[in-house]
């Protein structure tokens, strides 16, 4: 509910600046205080303020959650396309004029599988909305509700969203407790996120996602088999072998040196399909390939202009079979 005068002056009072809070909410007993700034509700627990002693402990963070939060609040972005993204996007996405219309269908193919009108599209860990492909999967919805665990993307967001004249509304949490109401959501998407969550809490942040759809609703998580993708194990062989023992190393390091090290975690096939939390689940292909696989085989004077028609044709021909070998998946939960 909204804070009062008393709990904003109080509120101003515990940050020691005066004034700088003028709007918030307040939890129903009133012990915490979560501001509203730059039309960003900061709900997530870290940047509750408590109203009274001994209340501190929602700062607290895992270490895995906490390199998460690190790495996207101190993460650069750059233009492209007039819209800002990740300055480490490179690392995952082929920018090549050749290519780059394949990536772009990518990034909109989610728009076939969710409902294409309704009041909230609800974008569960939408970091900046960094492509136009991103935005368009919107439109026909009243209101795009954007949830991220960092103000930073957030704001970066509001800028990307404004350029197309898309009203959003802005929410600073853990999709693992989204603070939503239930039955809320005409359509729920969650693109390159899920495997960022800690393995033990991914099944929590998919069952949030389907209690605030509506009935019959479906929401689209893109995720990546890495280790678990047949089709990257076979054609990039020795080198995959590679990617996984330096991402285990990675892991190890990162822990024993508390390095912000981007957490990722992917769970097989077999975990989803047993641990669904709709009546139904469908499994597609975002894209079945990725930057690695794009750089030792994809080049425009080796056929690769023919070589990507040909996989895109596959994926169009056969969107499960490569959804199921592919990089990249999308999976459809039916609540």
């Amino acid at each position: 509910m909204p804070a009062t005068d008393d709990v904003l002056k109080q509120a101003n009072n515990i940050s020691e600046k005066e004034n700088f809070f003028s709007e918030g909410l307040v939890n129903s007993s009133v012990t915490y205080f979560f501001p509203l700034k730059n039309d960003i509700f900061f709900l997530f627990k870290y940047y509750a303020i408590p109203l009274r002693e001994n209340n501190e402990h929602l700062k607290e963070m895992h270490s895995d959650k906490q390199r998460i939060f690190n790495y996207y609040n101190s993460i650069n972005y750059h233009e492209f396309e007039g819209q800002q993204i990740f300055s480490d996007a490179e690392k995952f996405v082929d920018f090549r004029s050749f290519a780059l219309e394949y990536t772009q269908h990518g990034f909109s193919n989610v728009r076939q599988y969710i409902h294409q009108s309704g009041k909230y599209f609800v974008d569960a860990g939408c970091g900046s909305v960094a492509f136009k492909e991103y935005i368009f999967l919107a439109e026909g919805f009243d209101c795009r509700i954007c949830v991220d665990i960092s103000a930073k993307a957030l704001m970066q967001a509001q800028k990307n969203l404004a350029k197309y004249n898309q009203h959003g509304i802005f929410i600073c949490a853990d999709i693992t407790n989204l603070p939503l109401k239930e039955n809320i959501a005409d359509a729920v998407i969650s693109q390159h996120v899920l495997f960022h969550v800690q393995k033990k809490l991914q099944l929590t942040a998919m069952k949030e996602m389907l209690r605030i759809a509506k009935p019959e609703t479906k929401i689209a998580i893109v995720y990546d088999w890495f280790y678990h993708s047949l089709l990257m194990n076979l054609t990039l062989g020795p080198f995959q072998l590679y990617r996984i023992v330096r991402h285990y190393a990675g892991k190890v390091y990162a822990r024993i040196f508390k390095k912000n090290k981007l957490y990722f975690y992917a769970h097989s096939r077999k975990w989803f399909y047993k641990n669904n939390p709709g009546k139904k689940m469908d499994i597609y292909v975002w894209r079945s390939i990725n930057k690695h696989f794009s750089d030792i085989y994809i080049h425009e004077k080796l056929g690769g202009r023919k070589l990507i028609n040909y996989i895109r044709k596959m994926e169009k021909k056969y969107p499960e079979k490569m959804g199921r070998i592919g990089e990249y998946p999308v999976i459809v939960i039916e609540k």
